[in-house]
């Protein structure tokens, strides 16, 4: 049975993990990042990491916060490793380990993990929406994953959901990932009660307990997602919407409303096949393992 590298960089750590083609985890290595980034030392401390199953792998699939560029294989940037410029990724992988690399974007992953081994994976399309600190998408179609330019397609956060509304991290007002989302959240909270709250599970808790700030929160950004989903469902017509991510352990308080009107603002025709709900929430280096199979299977 072939196996494949997964390698998920994320802000603290560097996970690197075997798998076979039916997703089973065989072995897995984590490095923390330093603290004081720079390429060189970064692309030693990946390689180090992957190092140990460089042997086992039939290629080596990468996932990482972008933006970056796929083709080449380089992180231009990132705001949560900062220090890092033009990391070029693949071409260190590929000049120490002799083995076909490939690197998107860490939703691109998430949802070709999902396309394979979720709980979606006999629906014929998936649009995988991540839900955590920021909003980030991925589509797939027949089993190939749909990049865009350079990788950087379905930026689902990165829609406008309110005219001149919020500020958002990548520096425009307005977009969905400023309304729903950890950042989102926090920061609409802090706003409306001038209190700050240090993560998503808090905020949760305090909608749990019927907190009126924090449901009014919820509730607009619930719709404003819903509305964003409903564009790219009309745009892609996918067969599964599948919402993935830390902020999904809390599905109970949203995913009702959010499929509703979902449901209920879509073409008819559309509806009449599409699934909806939380996906298996698969680890990263399990979608980026996806890359190799996908890659391959291609």
């Amino acid at each position: 049975m072939r196996k494949a590298i997964g390698v998920d960089i994320g802000g603290g750590s560097i996970r690197a993990s075997l798998f076979d083609e039916t997703g089973k985890e065989l072995e897995s290595f984590v490095s923390p990042t330093p603290e004081h980034l720079d390429n060189q030392s970064f692309l030693k401390i990946l390689q180090d990491t992957i190092r140990p199953l460089a042997k086992s792998g039939i290629g080596i699939g990468v996932g990482s916060p972008g933006p970056l560029d796929n083709e080449r294989g380089v992180m231009i940037s990132s705001a949560n490793l900062q220090g890092l410029k033009n990391l070029p990724i693949k071409k260190s992988l590929v000049d120490e380990f002799s083995l076909p690399v490939w690197y998107e974007n860490d939703a691109n992953c998430a949802a070709l993990g999902e396309a394979y081994f979720g709980t979606y994976k006999d629906t014929e399309s998936q649009l995988t929406i991540t839900l955590g600190t920021g909003v980030g998408g991925g589509f797939v179609n027949q089993g190939i994953l749909y990049s865009g330019y350079l990788g950087n397609a379905i930026e689902i956060g990165h829609t406008t959901s309110v005219i001149g509304g919020a500020l958002c991290g990548c520096g425009v007002r307005g977009c969905v990932e400023s309304y729903f989302s950890t950042r989102g959240f926090l920061g609409r909270y802090e706003e409306k009660s001038n209190r700050r709250l240090s993560h998503a599970e808090e905020f949760f808790q305090l909608v749990r307990e019927k907190d009126a700030v924090a449901m009014e929160i919820l509730e607009f950004g619930t719709l404003a997602l819903a509305h964003a989903v409903r564009g790219a469902v009309h745009l892609l017509n996918p067969e599964a919407v599948v919402f993935v991510g830390g902020i999904t352990k809390s599905y109970d308080l949203f995913g009702k409303t959010l499929e509703t009107e979902i449901r209920s603002t879509i073409f008819p025709v559309l509806n009449e096949r599409l699934k909806i709900g939380s996906g298996a929430s698969l680890s990263g280096a399990l979608g980026a393992a996806s890359l190799v199979f996908s890659k391959e299977k291609v």
